[in-house]
């Protein structure tokens, strides 16, 4: 068992299934509907905790009743959850997520995450102990710097979940380790693969990944680009693979080398794709 931090952002999420896209102006009843916790590294920790490992989430959710969607989800799924917010009476970041039965593909829509803020107390010197791991997807950056800075100085790996380029990020970036950045994630001046690259290189990180939906992932590793292939499957829903991932390659790159980590996660998050919702794979024990 492995112990691994993941400090982010927490969501409430409600997701609806439909059998097509939605027309202008047009109500459509959905298929399915579920509500769990969301958010890159929520999802991560979920995941984390699934393979029977220890996991731990820092982030904001607060006390209002809406909250209570996400934490009795992490609670079923064995998060231990450390909220941390400093508004608790303010209601959680909601997100409505609709998601099209015919081809997986989502679409989301979520309430502002631009001021929401943890304590500043959030963060002290008993947090990572004990910890194998930490993932950070670029949310709370002040608690982020703070706790990569300590897992630097703890030779605690630190992993990055590169959704989307942040402002301030780049504050960040020398303290980490392994970076898995998404196709979206462009910093300032960088426009394509090679150029993501160099940037993230000049931040002294040597492990990077960029995941390109069902297209192989290309790493570099060593000084070296590869790619590795990612497991063709059925794709019933897209939502959470790449959360899913991220926490997978937490677990793997415990055991693994970096390459061998990516095809281990990119399976896991394959086959999240083959069934309804952020959790349903995690009942199908031969899936990990």
């Amino acid at each position: 068992m492995y112990k691994g931090i993941f400090l982010g952002l927490a969501t409430a999420d409600i997701v609806y299934y439909v059998p097509h896209h939605l027309e202008r102006n047009q109500k459509l009843k959905a298929e399915r509907q579920l509500a769990y916790a969301g958010g890159p590294a929520t999802n991560a920790a979920v995941t984390f905790a699934a393979f029977g490992n220890e996991s731990t989430l820092l982030t904001g959710l607060g006390q209002h009743p809406l909250a209570h969607v996400a934490k009795l989800d992490l609670a079923d799924h064995k998060v231990r959850l450390i909220d941390c917010t400093d508004q608790p009476r303010r209601p959680p970041i909601l997100s409505a997520i609709i998601v099209d039965l015919s081809n997986g593909e989502r679409s989301v829509v979520y309430s502002n995450t631009d001021l929401r803020k943890l304590r500043s107390d959030a963060i002290n010197d008993n947090t990572l102990e004990y910890a194998d791991i930490l993932m950070l997807d670029g949310y709370y950056l002040p608690q982020a710097i703070q706790l990569a800075t300590l897992a630097k100085n703890l030779n605690i790996p630190v992993v990055l979940d590169g959704g989307s380029w942040k402002e301030g990020l780049e504050n960040l970036l020398p303290l980490v380790d392994y970076a898995i950045c998404s196709n979206a994630f462009l910093p300032p001046g960088s426009t394509n693969q090679d150029t993501l690259f160099d940037f993230l290189r000049g931040h002294g990180i040597v492990n990077i990944a960029i995941t390109r939906d069902g297209r192989p992932i290309v790493a570099h590793s060593q000084g070296q680009i590869s790619n590795v292939s990612v497991m063709p499957v059925k794709t019933v829903d897209t939502l959470g693979a790449g959360d899913i991932f991220h926490g997978a390659f937490c677990h793997y790159i415990l055991e693994y080398d970096f390459l061998l980590s990516l095809e281990r996660a990119g399976e896991v998050a394959s086959l999240s794709c083959t069934s309804l919702g952020t959790r349903a794979w995690i009942e199908q024990e031969k899936f990990l």
